[in-house]
């Protein structure tokens, strides 16, 4: 006589394994996922400058983050502009982009992770393109060691 319920002839349960992998497989993509997203914000090519004052960063806001990377090529005398994984050399491009993120999200703040050897200049450029797009909460990344 069939039986419902997974168990066997003897009337003891059986275990399934098929949706216990099923219901881990889909935890680790989901865990995956969101680590990948945070770590792909963050230029490895970039040295902060050092500030024996700098705060950590406040968790409850990395959410409305957007970092604008900027690095300084010492050989060509070049500042480079990274948003997102996305290169702006032409800067003015950066504005509309900006202005997308505001619209979508009021709470936003701007990041700007400028290389140590970056001239002021180039930070100023920088600030004055998120006032553009219309962005006031701006921070800057610096590192306390």
């Amino acid at each position: 006589m069939a039986s419902g319920g997974g168990g066997t002839e003897s009337g003891e349960p059986e275990f399934q394994i098929a949706p216990m992998i099923d219901v881990l497989l889909v935890l680790l993509i989901f865990f995956m996922s969101i680590t990948t997203a945070e770590i792909l914000k963050v230029d490895k090519n970039i040295v902060l400058p050092v500030s024996p004052n700098a705060q950590k960063r406040d968790a409850k806001m990395s959410k409305h983050e957007v970092s604008i990377n900027v690095r300084w090529d010492p050989q060509t005398s070049k500042a480079f502009v990274k948003v997102d994984d996305r290169d702006y050399p032409n800067l003015s491009e950066l504005v509309p982009r900006l202005q997308d993120r505001l619209k979508a999200d009021p709470m936003v703040r701007a990041v700007i992770r400028g290389d140590r050897s970056l001239p002021a200049i180039e930070i100023q450029r920088v600030m004055n393109l998120v006032g553009e797009g219309g962005i006031a909460d701006v921070s800057f990344s610096a590192s306390n060691k």
